[in-house]
């Protein structure tokens, strides 16, 4: 019974959320902050503390320092490292090529790229670009 109060009252709290993003999309930092708290909710749901502490101060850093400039800065940021990771992949899969390295090696070396690349195609959808 308990669980089942809990689970209604964050569902009930997570339909508020988004109802108050429906009316304030052009804001980032508002956007960001219910992302937080939406993520909240569930790490509540879970039970999982340790991620619920992280979280929670996301949220104070969120509300203290956020502004749109700041955002745009980190997430352009993050698909700057995106792509260094990219490149580094790929530099290391054509040395591993050069090497001639076992097909396990090179196998492994492209599914890291693989990832990075995914990584890198995240980074742009939430910044914004392609």
């Amino acid at each position: 019974m308990k669980r089942l109060t809990m689970t209604l009252f964050l569902s009930l709290f997570t339909t508020a959320l988004l109802a108050q993003s429906a009316m304030q999309p052009d804001n980032p930092c508002l956007v960001k902050r219910q992302d937080i708290q939406q993520q909240i909710v569930q790490a509540k749901v879970h039970g999982n503390e340790r991620r619920l502490a992280g979280l929670n101060k996301a949220l104070q850093e969120n509300e203290a320092n956020c502004t749109p400039e700041s955002l745009r800065r980190e997430r352009e940021r993050d698909v700057s490292q995106a792509r260094e990771k990219v490149v580094e992949r790929e530099r290391e899969l054509s040395q591993a090529k050069a090497k001639d390295e076992d097909r396990g090696k090179i196998a492994r070396r492209e599914r890291k790229l693989e990832e990075a690349s995914a990584e890198l195609h995240r980074a742009q959808k939430i910044a914004g670009e392609r």
